[in-house]
């Protein structure tokens, strides 16, 4: 297999173009909780976890959009990690993410979920500064 074939098996069934679309996706569903959160009187850091929160569930449901068997495998890793839920939703939400990449890198499309990992990271990053600051 050639270096070209490689790459191409690694973005499952988004193309090149598709890759921009889904950063776009993950920091506008971002700026939209947050905006939502602020709205509706959340503190700051409560609206930084939603924002979060949105980033992965963007990411989660662009990799499924277009695979039936992702989104129930994604769905069963879900009920996994909710069994085993944390009491503190810093670790909660940074198992759910780590869900959602690895069934995304699982799957065959680890350049897409690297595209919309890099927004989701920066923004883990800012939401988080005060569970970090608190350890």
């Amino acid at each position: 297999m050639d270096l070209m074939g490689l790459i191409a098996d690694q973005l499952g069934f988004f193309t090149p173009q598709d890759l921009p679309g889904l950063a776009l996706a993950v920091l506008l569903a971002a700026a939209m909780a947050f905006g939502a959160a602020r709205l509706a009187g959340a503190s700051g850091a409560e609206a930084r976890r939603l924002v979060l929160w949105a980033a992965v569930a963007a990411l989660g449901v662009a990799l499924v959009k277009g695979s039936v068997p992702f989104s129930i495998a994604l769905v069963a890793l879900a009920l996994l990690v909710r069994a085993d839920a944390e009491a503190d939703p810093r670790a909660r939400v940074l198992k759910a993410l780590a869900v959602v990449v690895g069934g995304g890198c699982g799957t065959g499309a680890a350049i897409p979920v690297l595209v919309g990992l890099v927004p989701v990271a920066l923004i883990a990053r800012w939401a988080l500064r005060d569970a970090r600051a608190a350890r």
